[in-house]
């Protein structure tokens, strides 16, 4: 028969590595960072439709919307929206909106030269924007859509009165259930906001 003091040692050690395995840490996820897909090319106008410069000011967002983890709904008109803790946007949506249509309107020659920094000696144009929503919608567990809301205002140094004022709330479709699917929804939503920006300059009436 094994004595008492022959089962101690076995004990001792047991009881170690059970608390041993109590206190080790779980292990953390893994950060994702997610970008926008590369634009959508632009056909270039024929001539500039702005006389002036124009510079794309840094746009705006509140609350959530202005952070960079990203977010969902569970519908696509829910009060409701909730964050991702380990998968991000690599910069926060409205700078990611307002370098992208950066990037389309000087790729369609809206003006002979778009920016987004200008001595304020030089008179130009200045394109504002807040992004009110970018989001995907999941319905029970499937994404269905990706929603973006932009307000955008574009107005001449000194004038009374903006030359473009626009809400634009856009629903794209997606092409599967995965984050990834959905940022390129949301990045073909930035495309249609451009190509609709684009439009409206283009059908407005000239000044008298």
């Amino acid at each position: 028969m094994r004595s008492k003091r022959g089962w101690t040692a076995p004990c001792i050690a047991l009881l170690t590595f059970a608390l041993a395995a109590c206190s080790a840490p779980e292990a953390i996820p893994d950060f994702r960072y997610y970008r926008l897909a590369p634009a959508a090319s632009v056909a270039a106008l024929p001539a500039p439709l702005l006389e002036q410069p124009l510079v794309v000011e840094n746009f705006r967002a509140d609350g959530v919307h202005g952070e960079r983890p990203i977010l969902y709904a569970n519908d696509g008109d829910s009060i409701k929206v909730s964050q991702y803790h380990y998968q991000l946007w690599n910069d926060p949506p409205p700078v990611m909106v307002q370098r992208r249509l950066q990037e389309l309107l000087s790729q369609a020659r809206v003006s002979a030269y778009v920016t987004d920094r200008l001595s304020g000696r030089v008179p130009a144009y200045h394109l504002t924007g807040t992004v009110y929503r970018f989001e995907r919608v999941l319905v029970e567990g499937k994404s269905t859509e990706v929603v973006l809301g932009v307000r955008l205002r574009l107005q001449a140094d000194g004038a009374a009165m903006p030359l473009v004022e626009r809400d634009e709330l856009v629903r794209a479709p997606v092409s599967g259930d995965s984050v990834e699917d959905s940022a390129i929804a949301l990045s073909n939503a930035v495309d249609q906001v451009a190509r609709r920006l684009i439009t409206a300059l283009q059908q407005r009436k000239p000044s008298a």
